[in-house]
């Protein structure tokens, strides 16, 4: 018997779905193990250079978030001019895709202010607060994420109410833990902890529309994660560069123990260069490293979306607090402190 050619052929293109679904799910599954690997990676290097760093006998941190992120940019706009360079050199010339539109320089603006904030927040919130504190606090990105997406992109979202439910779990679950390590409304928490928990808090909306603005330039505009990353670096240095040198904020406890509690930005580098210079090697070594990371998000976000990158991003998030809490704060507070404190990561992982 004689095959129907109509069987044949719908038989052939079901095998080519299924096989199309399972290579871009085996895709999807590099990419997050990649993104873990990248986001950890950056998060436990970032806390070192901003609170660990051995400085002086006395003095340990650089606490500079956004001259600190300045830095990084500068130096990724270096990288990207070398790699213009040797394009030309090899005989292979990159040529970025120019803006046309006043709409797409606004768009390129905005992500520069929300980069900005998003960063340089989230990098004094480190030098401040744990590191497991600050990725619990972070954990609550895809709630953000998916609400500055509907709100700005007016994208409707393909989201569960449970999945909403389980979200505002996870925000419940932060709240919680920020509640331990304070030590209740009793508590006797530093104001420089507590500023650096809020400054935490905040960047959590600027990220969010870090993300989104991400988004559109890919889908709107059509850039791609280098160009994306590149045409934002002078911008995002120029922006954290005034404000790292107008800004006074708390600082560290041993900066704060041989200079001042409040410093500028501008001051803690004028003070690093006279104590120790060498340190700057690290700062230019995580601006290398931010460049990468940079990047690989932005294209992370293009491929997917805002809300899936942001969910991606908790899966790493929630492996860099259960090291950071057994390894690098050694032991949880005692009593009900510490019992709250570990129940509310859980939850935050599960939600």
């Amino acid at each position: 018997v004689r095959p129907n050619p109509r069987w044949v052929a719908a038989a052939a293109e079901e095998k080519s779905v299924e096989e199309t679904a399972s290579t871009s799910l085996l895709a999807q599954a590099g990419l997050f193990l990649t993104y873990f690997g990248v986001q950890s990676g950056m998060s436990f290097y970032m806390k070192y250079i901003l609170s660990k760093v051995r400085v002086a006998s006395d003095l340990v941190g650089v606490p500079a978030s956004f001259l600190v992120t300045a830095s990084q940019q500068l130096t990724a706009f270096a990288l990207f001019v070398l790699f213009i360079v040797g394009s030309r050199i090899v005989g292979k010339p990159y040529k970025p895709k120019a803006l046309t539109s006043r709409k797409e320089f606004l768009l390129v603006l905005g992500l520069s202010v929300s980069f900005s904030l998003n960063i340089g927040l989230n990098l004094l919130s480190l030098s401040l607060v744990p590191l497991s504190l600050t990725m619990i606090i972070r954990a609550c990105s895809p709630l953000s994420t998916a609400f500055m997406q509907s709100t700005i992109m007016k994208k409707k979202q393909d989201i569960s109410a449970v999945e909403w439910a389980l979200m505002s779990v996870g925000v419940f679950c932060a709240s919680a833990v920020v509640l331990a390590k304070t030590g209740g409304p009793s508590g006797k928490a530093s104001f420089a902890f507590l500023f650096g928990v809020a400054m935490s808090v905040t960047s959590l909306f600027s990220g969010a529309l870090d993300f989104v603005f991400k988004g559109m330039l890919g889908s709107n505009v059509k850039l791609n994660a280098l160009d994306t990353t590149c045409y934002m670096a002078l911008p995002v240095a120029v922006f954290t560069s005034i404000i790292g040198s107008i800004v006074a904020k708390p600082v560290s406890a041993t900066w704060a123990a041989r200079f001042t509690p409040i410093m500028t930005d501008m001051a803690v580098f004028s003070k690093l260069w006279q104590v120790n210079p060498s340190i700057f090697g690290c700062v230019i070594l995580s601006g290398i490293l931010a460049f990468v990371y940079n990047i690989f998000v932005t294209f992370m976000i293009q491929m997917l979306s805002p809300a899936t990158a942001a969910f991606a991003g908790n899966f790493n998030k929630s492996a860099t607090i259960l090291v950071s809490l057994l390894l690098l704060e050694g032991s949880l507070a005692p009593g009900w402190r510490g019992a709250v404190t570990m129940s509310a990561v859980l939850g935050n992982i599960a939600a």
